[in-house]
């Protein structure tokens, strides 16, 4: 059993791992506090049997974090565990494809039991209020996001971090010219022209507010 463990705070991935090891008395923790630990602790692939997170890191913007832990590791189980609980988190999250939403203030034997259920295959969430407006915005972010492949979808988040194409084409070890075209896909995808209107129909899972702690 070797489960994921990211969250900015030492003490809070330390007490994510006394309750981990008291529901998998042998499990494997492997533990990372920021967006750069992202992809080394992905890095074991389908080694990874579960993922819990706090999607508020350092340098994230709004639920980026959960959507690169997705990109890597689409198959595996993903906990959410943050201090903010309303609608637009619980269900943006869920939209993203996590599997279940823990409160920071749940008591540990909670989280042992949802950690659990979640293994064994559990969707487990905290009901919404029943806004019909973030319920079709869930539905049409999903949509959005469903439609982009694993590349444009890392374009899109590195211009959402505010970066020029000739530093994504950089960090993605391709022409500038790729990236542009890249944009011109995934603009179309989102029917949208631009930099900014692309941020504008993402904005509910782009910005800090959506994941802030």
């Amino acid at each position: 059993m070797r489960v994921l463990i990211i969250d900015s705070h030492p003490l809070m991935r330390e007490a994510i791992r006394t309750v981990t090891l008291s529901a998998w008395p042998k499990a494997h923790t492997v533990e990372v506090g920021d967006l750069t630990g992202i992809e080394a602790g992905c890095r074991f692939g389908a080694a990874i049997d579960l993922v819990v997170m706090d999607p508020a890191l350092p340098g994230a913007t709004g639920l980026s974090a959960l959507i690169q832990v997705k990109q890597r590791l689409p198959h595996t189980p993903v906990v959410i565990f943050a201090s903010r609980r309303d609608d637009e988190m619980v269900g943006f999250s869920r939209a993203l494809d996590a599997a279940a939403f823990i409160h920071k203030s749940a008591c540990p034997s909670e989280m042992v039991d949802v950690l659990r259920a979640v293994f064994t295959g559990a969707r487990l969430f905290p009901t919404l209020n029943g806004s019909t407006t973030i319920q079709n915005e869930l539905a049409a972010m999903r949509k959005r996001l469903d439609a982009l492949t694993a590349t444009q979808l890392k374009v899109l988040l590195s211009i959402a971090d505010g970066r020029l194409n000739k530093q994504v084409a950089a960090d993605m070890h391709v022409s500038e010219a790729a990236i542009k075209a890249h944009l011109t896909a995934i603009f179309r995808k989102l029917g949208v022209h631009n930099r900014a209107q692309a941020m504008l129909a993402l904005r509910p899972i782009l910005t800090d507010g959506a994941a802030a702690a």
